[in-house]
């Protein structure tokens, strides 16, 4: 457990804007900042965060909380790994005991797999630097590539030892059990119950999460040895999914956003030799083919992407869809091809950084222009293959969601192969009329969702009718319970006076209602962001939406001087109306006792119970009438 007044510490030091920043580019809106949605794919920005409030809202998913949710939503941490994540960005100190194996058992598979995987990256940086073995034969590689120590450092290199389970003794040694090592892909388990390290003798490039934590790693064999791969790295886990990470993204993202663009390339040694010449915004798909999740997570920190590609030509084609799920993903794109026999590694040893910048920047081209270019080499003259070119470029470029760039890239294909841009838009319309049918069809599949069953329950809608008046009552609380409407009458007072929690069936609002009852009975108001911080999310996700009004006045209402009265000034009339609320939560209580009662075989009292309902369905009438509720 984090002590409370460190969890505080920590809660008060956490700005919303600097956390949510480190992984989306935010800009500013008026008082608040806006991003594209990191949790779901959206192409205009709904994504708004609050410094003054110290939350974060998207109106279009409905995701919401402060600093602390941010980092459990988007990484998947608990919430005390979340504020570990938190204090370490802040230099706050949390005191963590050592796991015990009961402890270690205890953890979730997940926060398991974290806790094993940063135990993993020390030891195999500890090999390196500290071990004969890891000096002479991992240090040989990384000082042959010309890795500086400051580099090993950023990028936390290692070495796994080559016996055979050298690292399973000392993982198991601290507390470890095979299952979890085999889980995090750490080991092997053979049928006879031999354990052996998966990495062994070879150079070890951790991956990082965008929050910087290990969650798998690539390992380069270093030996001669036909009969094994080059490189080995992690399987799926449950915190590693290869096709939702580039390599690099924790140590690049700051630069990106700076540069507003990403260098797009293959290997790890690309990515650490460019770092090294002074290029950050480089990460890489790691060998892998590119994917919609990959661009997405770039596209947290900048619309561009510019994609570094070696001399080999079939490479090159065979990459190509990749861009095309960049430019469906809405993200602008270029290419640069370097000479042949080179890669982005060897040539910026060969040339430096300076001298690879001007290169990039003097041979980078659109990937309409490069991809046309690429592929009139290999046609000459062949009428059908200029055919099939016309209509991998016209599929390409119906990719693209803006209409505006769409015409921009025919009238580039037109120029580049002589034909009337016009014809090229005809057959791009009827391709995207093709993609829309499809889309609607995958979508409904032709069935109809059946409704769910209804049920004529009185008694469900009448309880169901009191939330609205319920959830006004509480959030009034919330946001005005200082407020005084009096002389030393806060409406805190007044709410408590005249209502109680039994009045409020919701057991969400009610939790809320008495946990700031319980600080006013202690003479306090609860503290600043103490609802929007709240560890039980149900909570926290009700009052992040009280304190997120979607729309906000214009600064063209004060521009002509049109006074805007705010929800404040109407306290009068907001007391009177909680008064009315109170009462019309009161009557359909008393209804619904009444109907309860109804079931009866004695008719006289049938009759006067008809009476009194009568009589309160008329006074819940006037009282919503008053307060303009649909009944």
């Amino acid at each position: 457990m984090i002590p409370q007044d460190t969890v505080n510490q920590i809660l008060q030091a956490a700005e919303i804007s600097e956390v949510v920043g480190e992984f989306v580019n935010l800009k500013k809106r008026g008082a608040n900042l806006i991003a594209c949605c990191p949790f779901h794919n959206e192409k205009t920005p709904s994504f708004s965060v609050s410094p003054a409030k110290g939350i974060y809202k998207c109106f279009g998913c409905g995701k919401g909380g402060d600093s602390v949710r941010f980092i459990m939503d988007l990484e998947g941490f608990s919430y005390p790994d979340a504020l570990k994540w938190l204090a370490k960005k802040y230099n706050i100190e949390v005191k963590e005991k050592e796991f015990t194996d009961t402890e270690l058992a205890a953890q979730n598979e997940r926060e398991s797999l974290f806790i094993v995987s940063e135990f993993a990256e020390k030891y195999f940086r500890d090999i390196l630097l500290n071990t004969e073995e890891g000096q002479s034969i991992g240090g040989s590689y990384f000082r042959e590539r010309g890795f500086s120590q400051p580099m090993l450092e950023r990028f936390h290199l290692g070495y796994a030892p080559d016996g055979r389970d050298d690292f399973y003794r000392a993982a198991t040694g601290a507390g470890f059990s095979a299952e979890v090592l085999d889980k995090a892909g750490l080991i092997s388990v053979k049928d006879n119950q031999v354990f052996l390290d998966r990495f062994r003798g070879r150079v070890i490039f951790p991956i990082h999460n965008v929050a910087g934590k290990p969650i798998a790693f690539g390992a380069r064999i270093l030996k001669t040895d036909a009969r094994a791969p080059k490189y080995v790295n992690s399987p799926e886990t449950d915190i590693y999914h290869k096709s939702h990470i580039v390599y690099g993204i924790y140590q690049a993202k700051n630069a990106i956003r700076q540069k507003e663009n990403c260098f797009l390339v293959e290997g790890y040694t690309d990515v650490i030799s460019l770092h090294q010449a002074g290029i950050e915004n480089v990460v890489a798909s790691s060998g892998t083919s590119l994917t919609v999740e990959q661009i997405r997570l770039i596209g947290r920190f900048t619309d561009n992407i510019t994609v570094l590609y070696d001399g080999d030509t079939a490479g090159i084609k065979a990459s190509l869809r990749g861009i095309d799920l960049i430019l469906e993903e809405g993200l602008n794109v270029k290419a640069v091809v370097f000479p042949q026999g080179d890669d982005p590694d060897s040539f910026i040893r060969k040339v430096g950084g300076e001298a690879f910048s001007r290169y990039v920047e003097q041979s980078q081209k659109d990937f309409i222009s490069f991809k046309t270019e690429i592929s009139l080499a290999d046609i000459g003259n062949d009428a059908v293959k200029k055919a099939e070119l016309i209509e991998s470029l016209v599929l390409s470029i119906t990719k693209v969601p803006n209409p505006v760039k769409r015409q921009i890239f025919y009238q580039e294909v037109g120029r580049l192969l002589n034909m009337d841009e016009h014809i090229l838009i005809t057959e791009g319309n009827k391709l995207l009329g093709v993609q829309a049918r499809s889309t609607v069809q995958k979508n409904d599949g032709g069935k109809v969702t059946p409704l769910p069953p209804q049920r004529n329950l009185e008694m469900e809608v009448l309880s169901k009718a009191d939330t609205p008046q319920e959830e006004a009552l509480v959030k009034d609380l919330v946001l005005f319970g200082q407020t005084q409407i009096g002389e030393d009458y806060p409406l805190a007072n007044y709410i408590f006076n005249e209502t109680g929690p039994e009045m409020i069936a919701d057991p969400v609002l009610q939790a809320i209602y008495k946990q700031y009852r319980e600080f006013w009975s202690r003479g306090e108001a609860p503290p600043d962001r103490y609802f929007v911080s709240h560890p039980d999310p149900r909570i926290q996700e009700v009052v992040i939406d009280w304190e997120s009004p979607k729309h906000t006045l214009s600064r063209h209402w004060k521009k002509y001087e049109i006074f805007v009265p705010d929800y404040q000034d109407f306290l009068a009339e907001i007391i009177t109306r909680i008064n009315f609320r109170i009462a019309l939560i009161r009557v359909r209580k008393e209804i619904l006792e009444i109907i309860e009662q109804l079931d009866t075989e004695d008719e006289d009292r049938e009759i006067i119970l008809q009476e009194a309902l009568d009589k309160k369905n008329r006074e819940k009438k006037e009282i919503a009438e008053f307060l303009g509720s649909v009944l």
